[in-house]
């Protein structure tokens, strides 16, 4: 099995996003909406737009179609731009051979993810799954998807496993992380898998280039209540991304107003949560009770 601090932290997906951030600036110029580029692709609206939010790779010709109906005749720009369409075509890297275990938006995160600079995250249910032990992951993975098979969960845990890596290389993100207090108290598995679990907490809580703090219950009701998010940040010239999570699934939102939205929602909460070396305090108290 390949490790994925070995390869190049390069991704496809960064390059589709890339690429539709330019054309999305383009049409806009040329004051041309969606609906009209759609009729020159011979395709949807929807199609436009998942093209600009990087959701699917730009074949050339659709490229170069769309190149001149915005009047983009600068020979090193297209051919910059047909480059960049190519990267973004390429198959992906670790994450690919777990295709079929995730679904579109997580396996965009996960990609996003590999060559994000920092992320900031906010958990209010469970563990976040780059800081799950196996254990504490095999319950969450049973109890949320209880039609797995004893092979599917090895291969989750696997696909956690190899995530978790990230956090271990030379040079890994800045991981900011605020937990809800209940995803201490909820006890999951047990005893015996929760005092791991919380341990585990505590030692990434040590590592370089890991902030976490702890929302507790008596800070009342916040904003994040209705699911947790992750905020993802990149070099320049890539936007932010936010992966939220829910009941019905997963969404990546590229979106400007979203994304301010939760910046100031992880803002407030991390003013209101208890500091770092405050929150190791409290769940070795919380290892104590167990």
């Amino acid at each position: 099995m390949s490790d994925p601090g070995s390869e190049p932290r390069d991704s496809p997906s960064l390059h589709r996003r890339r690429l539709g951030v330019v054309l999305r600036r383009f049409r806009e110029r040329s004051l041309i909406s969606r609906e009209v580029a759609g009729q020159e692709l011979d395709c949807s609206e929807s199609k436009i737009s998942r093209i600009e939010n990087g959701d699917v790779r730009v074949h050339q010709r659709d490229l170069y179609a769309l190149l001149d109906l915005y009047s983009i005749d600068d020979t090193g720009v297209r051919a910059d731009l047909r480059e960049m369409a190519a990267r973004g075509g390429k198959r992906g890297g670790w994450w690919t051979k777990y295709n079929n275990e995730v679904t579109g938006s997580f396996r965009r995160f996960m990609e996003l993810e590999t060559v994000a600079t920092a992320i900031r995250r906010v958990s209010v249910t469970a563990v976040p799954g780059i800081l799950q032990t196996q254990d504490y992951a095999r319950q969450v993975i049973a109890a949320t998807a209880p039609h797995y098979t004893d092979e599917v969960i090895a291969r989750q845990l696997s696909l956690r496993a190899e995530r978790q890596k990230r956090l271990t290389e030379p040079d890994p993100p800045d991981n900011w992380i605020v937990l809800d207090e209940a995803v201490l108290r909820r006890a999951v598995g047990g005893r015996r898998v929760m005092v791991g679990q919380l341990c585990r907490l505590l030692e990434a809580a040590e590592q370089p280039g890991v902030r976490m703090q702890l929302l507790p219950f008596d800070a009342g009701a916040h904003q994040a209540m209705p699911g947790s998010f992750a905020i993802m940040r990149f070099l320049p010239p890539d936007p932010d991304v936010v992966y939220s999570e829910g009941f019905t699934g997963e969404v990546t939102l590229d979106d400007p107003a979203e994304l301010r939205s939760c910046s100031l929602v992880f803002d407030r909460l991390a003013g209101e949560a208890l500091d770092p070396e405050r929150t190791k305090r409290f769940i070795r108290r919380v290892i104590d009770e167990y």
